[in-house]
C-alpha cells in the first residue's frame, strides 16, 4: 500500500488514505475505518523510538541523517532540527482540535504516556495499559504482567523516551532492576541487570552486554507514546500503572 495524509482527524489523531483504493486508516490503530478496506489492519513494527538525538547517536553513532534543506530545491520547507514548532502546545491547556469523547480525570490529559493495547486473554478485541512518564521515571524499570504477557517497560529521562520489551528469554522470564545510582537525567539512558544472571542490558535496546546473556536481545513490544487524552479515547478503559513509592 501507498498512503498520504487525509487532512482528517478521529478522535484527534491523524487519519491517512491509501492510494489504491482510498480507504481511510487510523494511525493510531493502523485500522481502515471507512471504504474498501474497513476493518483491515496493518501490522505493527515495534521499531521506532522517540529519543532525543544525543541518546541516538550514544547508541547509533553510524546514523544517516536526512538533511531537510536538500528538500524541495534547498529550501527548507519542513523546518529546522534545531527548533520544534509544537513545544509551546507542550505545555499549553489545550488537548487538540476536537474536543474530547471521554472524562477521565485518573490523569492530566497533557500526561505523557508509553501505552500498549494487546490481545485480550479472555475474549475478542484488545486490552489497553498506560505507563506515565513520571512513574517510569521514579521507577526507572517495570516489571510487569499484563494480558498475560511478562512485559519490561523502560524509560529514559534525559531521551525523553520509553520502551517495552517482552521480558521473557527462552520461556522463562527475567527481573530486571536499575543499577545502583545509575537513575536519572545525569546518567543518560544508561543501563539495567536482571536479577536471574546478573547480566547487564542497555535500557533503550533491551540488548546484554556483559556477562552470561552477552548479546541476547529482549522482542519489543509494540507500544505508543501518546498524550493521556488522546490515547484514553481510543481505549477507555485503559489500565494505568502507578509506581508504589
Amino acid at each position: 500500500m501507498t498512503l498520504g495524509v487525509s487532512g482528517k482527524l478521529w478522535k484527534n489523531s491523524l487519519i491517512m488514505y491509501d492510494r489504491q483504493t482510498d480507504t481511510l486508516w487510523s494511525h493510531l490503530l493502523g485500522e481502515g475505518l471507512v471504504g474498501p478496506l474497513k476493518g483491515k489492519r496493518l501490522t505493527v513494527l515495534p521499531t521506532a523510538v522517540f529519543i532525543t538525538y544525543k541518546e541516538w547517536k550514544q547508541l547509533y553513532p553510524d546514523t544517516k541523517v536526512l538533511d531537510k534543506t536538500k528538500i524541495g530545491g534547498g529550501r527548507a520547507l519542513f523546518g529546522r532540527y534545531s527548533s520544534d514548532p509544537y513545544e509551546g502546545y507542550y505545555y499549553s491547556r489545550q488537548t487538540g482540535v476536537i474536543p474530547q469523547k471521554y472524562r477521565d480525570s485518573r490523569l492530566h490529559p497533557k500526561t505523557y504516556v508509553v501505552a500498549v493495547a494487546l490481545d485480550n486473554p479472555g475474549g475478542a478485541g484488545k486490552i489497553a495499559k498506560a505507563y506515565p512518564f513520571a512513574d517510569l521515571n521514579r521507577a526507572g524499570v517495570v516489571n510487569d504482567t499484563f494480558a498475560l504477557q511478562e512485559l519490561l517497560v523502560t524509560y529514559c529521562e534525559s531521551g525523553k523516551s520509553g520502551v517495552v520489551f517482552d521480558r521473557k528469554l527462552g520461556g522463562k522470564p527475567l527481573t530486571f532492576e536499575i543499577l545502583p545510582g545509575d537513575k536519572g537525567a545525569e546518567k543518560g539512558c544508561g543501563l539495567m541487570r536482571d536479577k536471574e544472571t546478573g547480566s547487564l542490558w542497555r535500557r533503550m535496546t533491551g540488548e546484554a552486554i556483559e556477562g552470561a546473556m552477552k548479546g541476547k536481545k529482549l522482542s519489543r513490544v509494540p507500544s505508543t507514546l501518546s498524550f493521556w487524552f488522546g490515547w484514553k479515547d481510543y481505549y477507555p478503559k485503559s489500565a494505568i500503572y502507578r509506581h508504589a513509592n
